[in-house]
């Protein structure tokens, strides 16, 4: 009996991941400081795949994107981060967030599936204004008096109004 269900796709994989490449494309990395215009962009792209993977966008005040389903049943989520250290890898952080993103595409569609994998994309895990900022966020771990002081580490820019 062969088997029909459906199986991640290579090429849309390495076609995600140069997209996000071309988002500020710096030589053979890239350059997307936390809440820059190229990470912002990364952020939206993002945003307008998940519904491809039946899950339906957000971005939460601080900048983190989740891509969430109502399927019931247990949930995974999986993700990384889209910005970069200044003039950075093209691989770090998008490698993760496509690889969520195509287990959902798979997955999600698998009516067999009990569940569904969602996914994270969190901001500013490089330190641009803090220390996990985006993630700590999620766990309830960051104060909005820390959010106040954050300050991007080489413009002095105030994280908030970014």
């Amino acid at each position: 009996m062969p088997d029909n269900r459906a199986r991640a796709d290579g090429a849309r994989v390495l076609a995600d991941l140069n997209a996000l490449r071309a988002i500020g494309a710096y030589k053979t990395g890239v350059h997307k400081p936390t809440l820059s215009e190229p990470h912002m962009r990364s952020l939206q792209w993002l945003a307008t795949r998940l519904p491809e993977a039946q899950l339906t966008a957000t971005i939460d005040g601080i900048g983190n994107v989740f891509g969430t389903s109502t399927k019931s049943g247990p949930k995974l989520l999986a993700g990384s981060h889209l910005e970069s250290q200044n003039y950075a890898g093209w691989l770090d952080g998008p490698l993760g967030v496509v690889y969520a993103l195509e287990a959902a595409r798979v997955l999600n569609s698998d009516p067999d599936v009990k569940g569904a994998v969602e996914v994270a994309a969190w901001c500013d895990e490089e330190g641009h204004f803090g220390s996990f900022l985006g993630s700590r966020s999620y766990v309830g771990g960051v104060t909005e008096a820390e959010i106040d002081a954050a300050r991007d580490r080489t413009s002095g820019r105030a994280m908030r109004p970014a």
